[in-house]
């Protein structure tokens, strides 16, 4: 088989392909053939040796996928031969148990290899079964950004009910998190508020349902902005994909008992200094939680709302298998809006 692998880790130029033999499935996993592959921008950082330590130059990278069973190994039960299958990412994540550090310990298209090849061995318990009415464009950029938004939008954002009705939703950018964000709340209900520093993609916003939005390039204080908008009110629950770098607008931003489930670091990084000061978050009692990823029960959920509710994510551009550099480039040059993803077989 063909994959890609992270080689040593100076870019997008790092990447090479490689010839494989077929992995064979061990007692609980099975072997998925690979229809596509997406990508997130934690990818990027990989091949940018800023994400993961220690990974080796044979890594096949990309934690979202789908594809279909075509072997099983022994004791594989709920899973059958011809089934489109997707799986979540941190393959030791137990719904029913407790989170901590071991979860990191297998996390596809990181610590085990990915989706970017041909074919891919999963272990079974992370393995999902695909509902019919999602497309496989669709269902290869979820991994990540689903259980994600998942996790920060319903689980912790609304006490776990994917009742969204009289809620604003607050997502920031138009990247593959906050558009996808977009889409799940305005399919359960609520009201949403959309940022983006292009007037162009504010317009796309809107047709895709957004109530409101604004354009922070025009307007630096765009919390502010936003509570304008809402008549004062701000959001009730927030996406939030800037970081401590913007962290004081976003509270701005975020009305009275809100719930601001905090998981990516564009305007910075993860390292940064917060830039906000305590007394909004006393004075409006906000509730504040680092969300990483999702178990495998929200990502399910999360699968079942959009087939339900008819959720195709969007894809701003697909590529070729032989031409993955490239879809790693056009996400590295952020003029995307929503998901990128490579088709594969």
């Amino acid at each position: 088989m063909k994959a890609w692998e992270i080689g040593p880790r100076g870019g997008v130029d790092s990447l090479r392909m490689v010839e494989r033999d077929a992995p064979q499935p061990g007692p609980g996993e099975v072997r998925v053939r690979v229809t596509g592959a997406g990508l997130n921008y934690r990818d990027l950082m990989i091949l940018r040796g800023h994400y993961g330590s220690d990974l080796p130059e044979t890594r096949i990278p990309l934690t979202d996928g789908v594809g279909v069973v075509e072997a099983l190994g022994d004791g594989v039960e709920g899973l059958a031969v011809g089934d489109r299958v997707v799986a979540a990412n941190f393959v030791d994540w137990d719904p029913d148990g407790p989170f901590g550090f071991h979860i990191f310990g297998r996390d596809i298209g990181v610590t085990i290899d990915g989706w970017l090849a041909e074919k891919i061995v999963l272990p079974a318990k992370a393995t999902i079964k695909l509902p019919e009415a999602l497309s496989d464009r669709t269902a290869a950029t979820l991994a990540v950004v689903a259980g994600t938004v998942w996790h920060a939008m319903i689980a912790f954002g609304n006490d776990g009910s994917a009742d969204l009705s009289g809620k604003l939703v607050l997502t920031q950018g138009t990247g593959g998190v906050a558009v996808y964000a977009l889409q799940l709340a305005k399919a359960l209900g609520a009201k949403v508020a959309i940022t983006s520093s292009s007037d162009d993609k504010l317009a796309r916003a809107r047709e895709m349902g957004a109530d409101y939005t604004v354009n922070y390039r025009e307007r630096s204080d765009w919390g502010t902005a936003l509570t304008e908008a809402t008549g004062g009110r701000g959001a009730d629950i927030v996406v939030d994909t800037l970081g401590f770098g913007e962290f004081a607008q976003t509270l701005e931003a975020t009305g009275v008992e809100g719930r601001i489930g905090t998981l990516g670091a564009l305007s910075g990084s993860p390292q940064d200094t917060a830039d906000f000061a305590q007394g909004p978050v006393l004075g409006k009692n906000i509730t504040i939680k680092g969300i990483t990823s999702g178990h495998r029960g929200m990502f399910e959920a999360a699968l079942a709302a959009m087939a339900e509710h008819g959720v195709e994510t969007l894809v701003d551009a697909d590529f070729a298998f032989a031409d993955a550099p490239d879809a790693y480039r056009h996400l590295e040059a952020r003029a995307h809006m929503g998901k990128v993803m490579v088709r594969v077989a």
